[in-house]
């Protein structure tokens, strides 16, 4: 009975969508099989994403604590925490 009550939510996840790796199956810096975006990779530096992706098209500002910014690409959006990466989300089309 232990293993059905363990295997329940794991089979409701997948049926889901969702995958045992959660967000590391979504590795930013690769390309999406859905979106065929690349986006800079979590970890590098604001010169290195202006170097490899150009100039973006907004920057917003930093705010909260830790200082959190955002820059706006035309199909994504990449975050910072201080200087470096966080995330990058690709808009919707």
């Amino acid at each position: 009975m232990k293993s059905a009550k363990i295997l329940f939510p794991v089979v409701a996840l997948f049926a889901a969508g969702w995958s045992l790796e959660g967000a590391a199956a979504m590795r930013v810096g690769a390309m999406s099989d859905a979106t065929s975006v690349a986006t800079p990779r979590n970890g590098i530096t604001k010169q290195d994403v202006e170097k490899r992706f150009g100039a973006p098209e907004e920057r917003a500002p930093a705010v909260g604590q830790p200082p959190i910014s955002r820059w706006v690409y035309k199909d994504y959006t990449v975050y910072f925490e201080a200087d470096r990466v966080i995330h990058s989300v690709v808009h919707e089309r």
